[in-house]
């Protein structure tokens, strides 16, 4: 029977694939923009087209992208372990890598949704329409359902974030092994993550700067595409 693994994931995966942060003022995607313009519902509700051109730009970024060793590492440990991402990054590296099982805290850059559903204010809940999306949305793009102008399925600020604690905590009761990687694990509600899996037999983290706090964890300190091939060759012998 297989062990059931969990890998949760932050920007730093992604960002040595070549996806820019939000944090990395070196990153040109980020550079002529406030992040207040174009991740908030004060942005949307001032200026939709710039928003959409903002993602739309993101979605072309991602695209030029392609899955590196880490990625495709944890796609390995799929043919030994039950293997769930819990990721805070919104491009598709990781199916593209091959992993079956991805749970987007920050939502997708490959969705779109309604701007009535799950937005803040009066709408909050109208329409709970979502769909998968091909590309860009554009401005005049209307949900079926409502007529409400579409908008990327991303969680920006002040919006809430997948979390679903009561799956987490049914989850941790049964996993063997965590691995955490790409993250600073500072920022909550998603650092919350690293507290629930405490349980874990064997837990392991990889980042170029990991956190003091945790003491019971493996540390790797540096690049996720050298240290997780490696962790995941060790796993797979186990």
């Amino acid at each position: 029977m297989k062990k059931h693994l969990v890998v949760f994931s932050g920007a730093g995966l992604s960002k040595e694939s070549g996806v820019p942060t939000f944090r990395d003022a070196k990153d040109g995607l980020w550079e002529n923009y406030r992040i207040e313009e174009v991740a908030s519902q004060e942005g949307w509700q001032h200026d939709k087209k710039l928003v959409l051109e903002f993602y739309a730009a993101r979605m072309a970024n991602i695209r030029k992208c392609q899955p590196n060793e880490a990625h495709k590492a944890i796609a390995r440990l799929q043919e030994k372990f039950h293997v769930l991402n819990i990721t805070q990054n919104i491009d598709d590296l990781l199916e593209r890598a091959g992993c079956e099982h991805v749970w987007h805290l920050h939502g997708s850059i490959n969705s779109r949704k309604c701007e009535r559903h799950h937005s803040i204010g009066i709408d909050h809940f109208l329409c709970d329409f979502s769909a998968a999306q091909v590309e860009p949305v554009v401005l005049g793009e209307l949900c079926p359902k409502c007529q409400g102008q579409l908008r990327p399925d991303i969680v920006w600020f002040g919006e809430a974030v997948d979390m679903r604690w009561h799956e987490l905590a049914d989850l941790a009761g049964k996993t063997d092994v965590f691995i955490g990687v790409g993250t600073s694990a500072q920022v909550y509600p998603a650092a919350g993550v690293l507290d629930v899996f405490t349980e874990a037999k064997d837990k392991f983290f990889i980042d170029p700067h990991p956190p003091a706090r945790l003491q019971d964890f493996v540390r790797f300190a540096g690049a996720a595409g050298v240290h997780l091939p490696k962790l995941a060759t060790e796993l797979m012998r186990t």
